[in-house]
C-alpha cells in the first residue's frame, strides 16, 4: 500500500511492508463478473496500481466466461453461477456450489499467504469462506457493503418475517461480526453498519461507487445505436427482478409514437423475461438489449444517448441505494429520468427529473418532457458533470479506500 502523502495521496509504499513481499488481497463478490462490475474493478485496479497482488473470485456471466484472466494486474477467476435465487430451494442452488468453489479457489491460492480478504454482497453468505480465511489463514477482513439483504429478501418475496427474512438478518449479522472493516456505498449504509451492524463507527468508511473520471475514455456518437431513431436513451445495470426494467418497457409501451429508441445495456436472470414482454407488445424495433458493454463499447453507448433512464422503482430497498448508473450518467453528462428515489436524489439533484408512484406512464412524462426541452437537457448535464466532478469521483473515493487497507495491514504486518 502506498503511505499517505501530506495532501492525502499515497505516494510511497506503506512502512508495513516497503521491504517485505507485496501484500496480497482478495476480493469476492457473486452477483456480477469482472470487469463488468465497476465498483469492484476500480477497487481492484486502484490496489494493483498501489503494488498490492489482487485475486478476484466472482460468477461467470455474459461474455466473460473463462475461468482465469490477467487484466490490469488483476487476477480473475470465475465459478459458474446457475441462476437467480428465489426462496429457500433457489437460494441452497444457486449458493450452495457457489460458496464451496469460492472456499476451494481461497484454498488454492493458500489461505496462509491471503493478507486482506474483501467480500461484497449479495448475498450475506460470504462470511463463510472468508472465515476460513480469517481463522485459518490469519487475514484480515473487508465488509464492502453493496445492498441491503434483508430489505432485498422482501422485495424478492414480498415477506418481513419467516425463515428465510430471519435467515437473511443473520447472515447479515455474521457478516458484520466477522468484518474488521467495513465500506459502506453511502451514509445511510453506514448508519445501518454501526446500528444493526453494531460496529465501531471508527472501522466504517464510506466508498461512494463514483466513476473515475481520468478513465472515462469518451468516444463519439455511434448513429446505429439509435436504430433510425432522433433520439437514445440509455439503461445500464444488471438486469434482475428488482430492478424495474419491466417498467421501462412499459413506459416504451407509452412513448411508442415519440422518434426514441431505448437501449439496455446489462445482463441478467431476468432478461429473456423482459424481451419476451417487448416482443409481446411490439417493441422490437423500440428496444435493444446489449447484453454486458465494456471499454470503448460502453463508452460509444453513453456518448450516443440523450437521455440516462433510473426505473428502479421506489421501495425500502431501491430508495436507500446510490445507483451506479446514476453517477454514470451524471459523468458522461446525461440528463437523467428516473423515480423518486431517495438516496439517488440526493446525488443527482437538479440533474434528474423524477417520477412518482412507481408508474409507467409518469416515466414516460418525464421522458416526454426532457426530449421536448433541448436547453433543460443541456442544463442537467452541465450540473451533473459538475457535481460528479466535485463530490463523486473515484479519485477523492479511493483514497478512503486505500487508506483501510492500509491500516488492516499496519494492524497485520506491524
Amino acid at each position: 500500500m502506498d503511505a499517505p502523502s501530506a495532501d492525502g495521496s499515497h505516494a510511497g509504499k506503506s512502512q508495513a511492508w516497503a521491504k517485505s513481499t507485496p501484500p496480497h488481497a482478495v476480493i469476492i463478490v457473486e452477483n456480477m463478473t469482472l470487469p463488468a462490475d465497476r465498483r469492484v474493478w476500480q477497487e481492484a485496479t486502484s490496489l494493483a496500481e498501489a503494488g498490492w497482488r489482487i485475486s478476484v473470485i466472482c460468477p461467470k456471466m455474459g461474455q466473460w466466461t473463462k475461468p482465469f484472466e490477467h487484466l490490469d494486474g488483476v487476477d480473475i477467476y470465475r465459478h459458474p453461477l446457475p441462476f437467480e435465487a428465489n426462496g429457500i430451494a433457489g437460494y441452497l442452488l444457486e449458493y450452495g456450489p457457489a460458496l464451496i468453489l469460492e472456499a476451494w479457489h481461497l484454498l488454492r491460492l493458500g489461505l496462509g499467504k491471503i493478507d486482506v480478504v474483501q467480500i461484497c454482497n449479495p448475498p450475506d453468505f460470504l462470511f463463510l469462506p472468508a472465515a476460513m480465511a480469517k481463522f485459518f489463514g490469519n487475514a484480515k477482513i473487508i465488509f464492502d457493503h453493496h445492498d441491503l439483504t434483508p430489505e432485498l429478501l422482501t422485495e424478492k418475496t414480498g415477506k418481513t418475517s419467516g425463515l428465510l427474512y430471519n435467515f437473511g438478518l443473520w447472515a447479515e449479522r455474521q457478516t458484520f461480526a466477522l468484518a474488521d472493516r467495513v465500506i459502506s456505498t453511502n451514509a445511510g449504509f453506514r448508519d445501518i453498519a454501526i446500528t444493526r451492524g453494531n460496529k465501531n463507527p471508527n472501522h466504517v468508511d464510506i466508498v461512494y461507487s463514483a466513476p473515475d473520471l481520468e478513465k472515462l475514455n469518451p468516444q463519439n456518437p455511434d448513429p446505429d445505436l439509435k436504430k433510425g431513431a432522433k433520439y437514445l436513451a440509455l439503461w445500464v445495470g444488471m438486469i434482475g427482478s428488482q430492478d424495474g426494467v419491466d417498467i421501462l418497457v412499459e413506459a416504451m409501451d407509452c412513448l411508442r409514437e415519440q422518434d426514441l429508441h431505448l437501449l439496455i445495456v446489462g445482463e441478467g436472470p431476468e432478461r429473456k423475461t423482459l424481451q419476451k414482454l417487448a416482443r409481446s407488445k411490439g417493441l422490437e424495433d423500440k428496444i435493444s438489449f446489449s447484453g454486458f458493454l465494456s471499454g470503448d463499447d460502453l463508452a460509444r453507448a453513453f456518448a450516443s444517448a440523450d437521455i440516462g433512464i433510473g426505473s428502479d422503482p421506489k421501495n425500502d430497498f431501491n430508495d436507500r441505494l446510490a445507483m451506479n448508473k446514476v453517477m454514470e450518467y451524471m459523468a458522461y453528462g446525461l440528463p437523467i429520468a428516473m423515480f423518486d428515489l431517495t438516496e439517488c436524489q440526493n446525488i443527482a439533484g437538479d440533474a434528474a427529473i423524477c417520477a412518482r408512484n412507481n408508474s409507467p406512464q409518469d416515466l414516460a412524462d418525464k421522458i416526454s418532457w426532457l426530449l421536448a426541452n433541448p436547453a433543460k437537457r443541456q442544463q442537467m448535464a452541465k450540473i451533473g458533470k459538475e457535481r460528479i466532478a466535485a463530490t463523486y469521483n473515484w479519485a477523492a473515493q479511493k483514497q478512503t479506500y486505500l487508506r483501510v487497507f492500509d491500516d488492516l495491514l499496519r494492524e497485520k504486518r506491524p
